[in-house]
């Protein structure tokens, strides 16, 4: 069984430095900017501090070459606005042992449990990494790609998820506020699945074409769309736009 089946329940994860706990639902929306910061590797800094920078300062962009060599702990050791926002989930989210004064202090000196409490933080809260591309031309095509998808998609908003959940079930929104993110998207989800479900089998009754989905079926959570092309399949499909 994978571990990950587990979050679920939503009990702390035990580590060596102490128990790391979720973020509940309404913390996670609270927090919605600085989390999406800690899920931004160095190449998607590096394009969001491209923006806005003049193309014609040669200085400032030498600089900001030179951080694309940079691993992103190095970057938040010395870029202080993002220390400050690790160092307070470091410290939001770990109980540590008690021989332990603080653990975010002893995370922040060490890029392996860096890497390991950044990775876990962003798994038991369904935070992901977006595709992101070293090429310019083909970030380019992501990014269009994306915001396309974002504004025909027709994705459900906070207010729509929760309302759905407190309608659904026997829920209340304080209750859902306690939940955790894996918690609400699994209840949100699952409630998809059930409807479908009961749509298909409706319809089936009409119908021996319409395929029975399973209320029970496995949800995949972490399941993310690519967005990352090679570089000839980018030329074949976007290179007449540039």
């Amino acid at each position: 069984m994978d571990e990950k089946d587990l979050y679920i329940f939503g009990e702390p994860v035990k580590t060596l430095i102490g128990e790391v706990r979720f973020l509940t639902y309404k913390e996670y929306l609270v927090n919605i900017t600085s989390l999406s910061l800690i899920t931004q590797n160095i190449l998607h800094l590096y394009y969001q501090y491209k923006k806005h920078i003049d193309e014609k300062d040669e200085n400032a962009l030498n600089l900001l070459e030179s951080i694309k060599q940079l691993t992103l702990f190095d970057l938040v050791k010395s870029e202080p606005s993002l220390f400050e926002i690790y160092k307070k989930f470091f410290t939001l989210l770990i109980s540590p042992k008690p021989e332990i004064e603080d653990p975010a202090e002893i995370i922040l000196s060490d890029e392996n449990l860096f890497v390991q409490y950044r990775q876990l933080i962003m798994e038991m809260n369904l935070l992901s990494e977006e595709m992101v591309s070293p090429n310019p031309e083909i970030q380019r095509g992501i990014e269009m790609s994306r915001s396309y998808k974002q504004q025909t998609s027709g994705e459900s908003s906070f207010t729509d998820i929760v309302s759905s959940i407190v309608a659904g079930t026997t829920n209340s929104f304080k209750d859902v506020c306690e939940m955790t993110v894996y918690q609400v998207y699994a209840t949100y989800y699952r409630m998809g699945a059930i409807f479908d479900y009961q749509t298909s089998t409706l319809f089936a009754t009409v119908s021996e074409k319409v395929k029975i989905e399973s209320w029970n079926k496995h949800l995949n959570l972490y399941e993310r769309e690519s967005h990352v092309i090679e570089k000839d399949s980018f030329d074949k499909k976007f290179g007449s736009m540039f």
